[in-house]
């Protein structure tokens, strides 16, 4: 019996076995990335769960149609991002405009009630996309949206995330009398990025 050609064979298994092994583990790892979940643990979801991301956006295209009767503005394809496109037949450009579209159920925490996003940052830095639109429905049914060129995105995660490296931007939002604020980690007014549609203006 040829043991070394025995012994060979089980160090190459083994050696498999050890790529998948690490393989598997770099999977988990973006997974948990990716579906982590950190609320505190007397957080509760709102009565604004019948509404759905789909809807949000069909809400969210129903507006810019009204203020912008001029626009062609439909739901991007899942190639394009799956938010919204925007084609403004004055401009001239045969680009559109894309945004990539965000929806939250408000929750309730110590923050108060609040909207929670999470935005990916390698999914809108350096792409076509060149807005990010981000809503939730308080408990008042009253809708709120907050609208952010890629750039803007980019410039809040450096200024108010500091510490972070993973690329990853959580943001919560809250409403009140016309004042909101993004309280994740610091308290920082973001009242003029609440309902700014007019920035759609000058595609």
């Amino acid at each position: 019996m040829n043991y070394d050609k025995i012994i060979l064979e089980l160090m190459n298994r083994i050696q498999f076995m050890e790529e998948q092994v690490s393989l598997l583990n770099e999977k988990v790892s973006i997974l948990e990335t990716d579906f982590e979940v950190d609320f505190d643990e007397d957080d509760e979801v709102g009565e604004q769960d019948e509404v759905t991301r789909s809807e949000a956006r069909d809400m969210a295209i129903n507006i810019i149609k009204e203020k912008f009767p001029e626009y062609i503005v439909e739901k991007a394809s899942r190639k394009e991002g799956s938010g919204i496109k925007i084609i403004s037949p004055k401009s001239g450009s045969k680009k559109p405009t894309f945004i990539k579209f965000y929806h939250s159920k408000e929750h309730r925490s110590r923050h108060g009630q609040h909207g929670w996003h999470v935005v990916r940052l390698d999914d809108v830095i350096a792409t076509p996309i060149d807005y990010c639109l981000l809503s939730f429905v308080d408990s008042k049914g009253d809708w709120n949206y907050f609208l952010y060129n890629q750039e803007e995105i980019g410039m809040y995660y450096d200024d108010h995330r500091p510490s972070s490296s993973n690329n990853i931007l959580h943001l919560y939002f809250i409403v009140k009398d016309g004042k909101a604020k993004e309280v994740r980690e610091n308290t920082v007014d973001v009242t003029n990025h609440l309902n700014n549609w007019d920035v759609l203006k000058n595609m």
